[in-house]
């Protein structure tokens, strides 16, 4: 049944005393589709405004309702109260004399009389024009002059929190974080229950990476301001930092509820819901942001990235298109999807095309590194190898250059794997001995090696296997170590007791259930290759575990490392230079060495090179290791890749192809580059059964 418009109008004023101001609003705004003039509804969307801190976009609803019934004393006494507090004093005067003509009186318009009086002798803020200045500087980036003027503002309007929060965004942008906080603190002394600044405060403390007293300013800001949407919003952002990201996207349902039209907020959900690993709850998140923005380009660039990583390139050419219709042009980052979709279709001219249209600077940051990882690759692709490895050189500088890598503590990382290395050497000058339970059906086996050693084609392959569940790079192990107390030196390792092994082997497990298989599996395979760092901890927690450590040329394994734009963390930014690498690589190989000379590991190798070339002897080999029989099924892996979604690892694109041996031997292209690390490798070469 259909309410009248008056019966609608008392509905909206209870819920608006109720402060339900979404259904507030949502009342308001059907009477005024019904009636577009109608005073009362549009007075109380003014008051709405007003109260959730949008004096601007108030006077058009009040302005309206005055001009509908100007002898309502009410309305103009919210008009000339929103005027004062936009600053605008002479408007708000002229106003009063306007309300008076009318023959408006009572006791309020003598106290706003009074009101005016007082701000008038020692106003708040500069007059609205030349407020109105300094906000077009900042609104159109020009942020030093904005915050020039926003000073010396300061000096004639000292209590003007509006200036303070114009120099406080100001700071922010210019990177100077610590400036923009002194600036929104000194708005909050001014003005304690101003939402926005709290707000504020937390971002700036986010982009500092420290989501947690971020979150802190953002709950403040929503006890002023309960259906404060943006704060919602922020805390999402906050939470999903953190790596928390169920938490995250309630935190946007939250603004979303209180702002159905919110596009920022699906597009936020989105990134989290990715994150989490649900692709397609991503993909229905970005599409709602853009129903609601249809020349939303950010949300198309992740839909992009979505369907580029899931090995849906039909998709990914589609939404390409519907973008070319909805936007009067092809911002960069979908020019570089658009790019990469012609590379991965083999149409290599066109992709040199849209290369040379892209402008890297407008590029998101993280899309830097891809847009010179793709660049390379076409160059490999044209055997312009000279090119291509000054390309990746560029793509590499990217990264050491990010804010995102220089907060990785990859030195420290580093130093912890070289001292790994000295204290197993000590170890084995004194005996190890070590009472081997009873094989535990439980046990997982650990899928190891150097990155880009074929451990996800091997991963791809096994779990086509019915008895075989694999666990992709989840932190089981990492879980564990943390709770041991990290960093447990080889002497502290071996002397863990059995109850503090129980307990890290509880840890392991609880995190396992989170992400192995619910199928019937004959084994679980934990596949993480830098596990391999890991082994000492592996055999005290899993004494009779068995490994799987994937193979490839070392120079090759070092080379693709250094050709892979990896999401920085403290190991993988150690992954930007080459000399670094190959250290790395050698500490990490002879981890693996002294710990078998140790704790007589079990462990099967296979060669990515000899896999490639018989894949099904190859692989029965290890199904016999396994205890497990070939399947027919493992010939059709390529269809187990495209039905995983996103496939974390930088080789999602090479897994669903069928298996290619160009990768083999690559870094005999590169020789020149690479000869003066051959002392250096030659060890491992020989070891592995390679040649240089």
């Amino acid at each position: 049944m259909e309410l009248t418009l008056n019966e609608a109008l008392k509905k909206g004023i209870k819920a608006h005393k109720a402060g339900q101001v979404q259904e507030a609003d949502r009342l308001y705004t059907s009477i005024l589709k019904a009636q577009p003039k109608h005073p009362d509804a549009n007075h109380n969307m003014g008051v709405l405004a007003v109260g959730i801190g949008k004096a601007q976009e108030a006077l058009p609803f009040f302005k309206t309702a005055l001009e509908t019934k100007p002898g309502v004393a009410q309305f103009w006494l919210s008009y000339i109260d929103a005027l004062i507090k936009l600053g605008r004093l002479a408007d708000a005067k002229a106003a009063f004399h306007r309300a008076k003509n009318k023959g408006a009186k009572s006791e309020a318009f003598d106290q706003l009389k009074k009101r005016l009086s007082e701000t008038s002798e020692n106003p708040q803020h500069p007059p609205a024009d030349q407020l109105q200045s300094i906000i077009n500087l900042y609104a159109q980036g020009r942020l030093q002059h904005a915050l020039s003027d926003a000073n010396q503002m300061l000096e004639r309007f000292p209590n003007s929190f509006v200036l303070y929060n114009i120099a406080g965004a100001s700071n922010a942008g210019l990177m100077q974080f610590d400036a923009a906080i002194d600036c929104f603190k000194q708005s909050l002394k001014v003005n304690p229950d101003n939402a926005e600044a709290y707000n504020n405060i937390g971002n700036v403390l986010n982009t500092k990476d420290d989501p947690d007293a971020a979150i802190g300013y953002y709950k403040q800001a929503l006890k002023i301001k309960p259906d404060f949407a943006e704060a919602y919003n922020n805390i999402g952002n906050a939470l999903n930092a953190q790596g928390k990201q169920g938490a995250a996207i309630d935190s946007y349902k939250q603004a979303l509820k209180i702002k159905p039209d919110y596009a920022e907020a699906y597009y936020n959900m989105g990134i989290a819901l990715k994150d989490k690993g649900d692709p397609e709850a991503a993909i229905d998140s970005y599409r709602r942001a853009i129903k609601i923005k249809p020349d939303y380009a950010d949300a198309y660039s992740n839909t992009c990235e979505v369907y580029e990583k899931s090995n849906k390139l039909a998709e990914l050419s589609e939404v390409i298109s519907i973008a070319k219709t909805a936007l009067k042009e092809l911002p960069s980052d979908l020019l570089f999807y658009e790019a990469l979709y012609n590379y991965r279709s083999h149409n290599y001219d066109h992709c040199e095309t849209l290369i040379s249209l892209i402008n890297i600077d407008q590029l998101a940051l993280t899309r830097k590194s891809l847009f010179w990882q793709l660049k390379a690759k076409l160059q490999q692709h044209q055997k312009d190898y000279k090119a291509a490895f000054n390309s990746f050189a560029e793509m590499n500088d990217a990264a050491i250059n990010s804010s995102d890598y220089n907060a990785k503590e990859a030195q420290t990382y580093f130093d912890e794997l070289l001292n790994r290395v000295k204290q197993l050497s000590s170890a084995l000058e004194t005996p190890y001995c070590q009472s081997l339970p009873e094989s535990s059906a439980d046990t997982p086996i650990f899928l190891i090696g150097f990155p880009r050693s074929g451990t996800t084609l091997l991963d791809t392959i096994l779990r086509t296997h019915s008895k075989i569940g694999v666990v992709e790079e989840k932190g089981m192990l990492s879980k564990a170590n943390h709770h041991l107390g990290n960093k447990l030196s080889i002497v502290d390792i071996e002397n863990l007791t059995s109850q503090e092994l129980s307990n890290a082997k509880e840890v392991y497990f609880e995190e396992l259930a989170k992400h192995v298989s619910t199928n019937n599996s004959g084994c679980v395979i934990d596949k993480l290759p830098l596990n391999i760092i890991d082994v000492p901890v592996i055999h005290k927690l899993f004494p009779t575990a068995q490994f799987i450590l994937a193979l490839r040329h070392p120079l090759d394994s070092i080379l693709s490392c250094w050709m892979q734009p990896f999401k920085a963390n403290d190991a993988m930014a150690n992954m930007v230079e080459l000399d670094r690498i190959v250290d790395f690589y050698i500490a990490a190989m002879t981890v693996l060495e002294l710990s078998e000379k140790r704790y007589q590991l079990t462990v099967h190798r296979i060669r990515y090179e000899d896999l490639v070339l018989d894949m099904k002897t190859e692989v029965s080999n290890l199904l016999k290791f396994l205890e497990l029989e070939w399947e027919n099924e493992l010939e059709n892996y390529q269809q187990t890749a495209l039905e995983r979604g996103i496939i974390s690892t930088p080789s999602y694109s090479q897994v669903i192809k069928p298996i290619y041996k160009t990768a083999s031997y690559r870094w005999e292209k590169y020789h020149k580059s690479l000869e003066k690390y051959f002392i250096k490798i030659e060890k491992w070469t020989t070891k592995f059964g390679y040649e240089l």
